[in-house]
């Protein structure tokens, strides 16, 4: 499921968060659902220039606000 959402980024830089989720795979020992795949557009279009800034923190913080949005939207 493709889902996405707006934030900002790096001090302030608007940001469109765009991320697929992956359903629990009970037989791989996964028992939730995550995030799959994350990327940033910026003004409509990805934004690989920003993704290379974002630190390991960064994504993690913003894989946690992907999963609290698409709990929001079941």
């Amino acid at each position: 499921m493709h889902l996405e959402f707006e934030t900002t980024v790096k001090g302030g830089m608007p940001t469109t968060v765009c991320f697929e989720v992956g359903q629990p795979e009970y037989d791989v020992g996964i028992f939730n659902c995550y995030v799959e795949d994350i990327w940033l557009l910026v003004k409509g279009k990805r934004a690989k220039w920003l993704e290379k800034r974002l630190t390991p923190t960064d994504w993690h913080e913003l894989e946690e606000l992907a999963l609290e949005e698409f709990h929001a939207s079941q």
